[in-house]
């Protein structure tokens, strides 16, 4: 079986991704402890801080003065701020 991949001429990433460019970012993932929701090591994470975050949401939180990467859904510490709401990410395949 083969997959059809359609070409494009053009591709912004920051039409896809940013949609608020002064508030966005990008962070490389260091560790494991998100696999489960798809994000691992050496991803880069777009970050959105203009968002504000739903139960479904992937953000980036600060815990302890650290940044760190989280389901807002199972943010349990009510010292953990939010720092920006994750909108995409980019993985390296080689």
């Amino acid at each position: 079986m083969f997959t059809v991949v359609r070409t494009t001429t053009t591709l912004s990433l920051d039409e896809h991704f940013i949609k608020h460019p002064a508030a966005t970012f990008f962070v490389k993932v260091e560790g494991d402890g998100m696999i489960e929701h798809g994000i691992y090591e050496g991803d880069t994470l777009i970050i959105d801080r203009s968002l504000d975050p739903t139960k479904k949401s992937i953000v980036v939180v600060v815990i302890d003065g650290e940044l760190s990467v989280r389901a807002f859904s199972e943010i349990k510490r009510e010292d953990a701020t939010v720092w920006g709401v994750v909108r995409g990410s980019i993985r390296d395949l080689i």
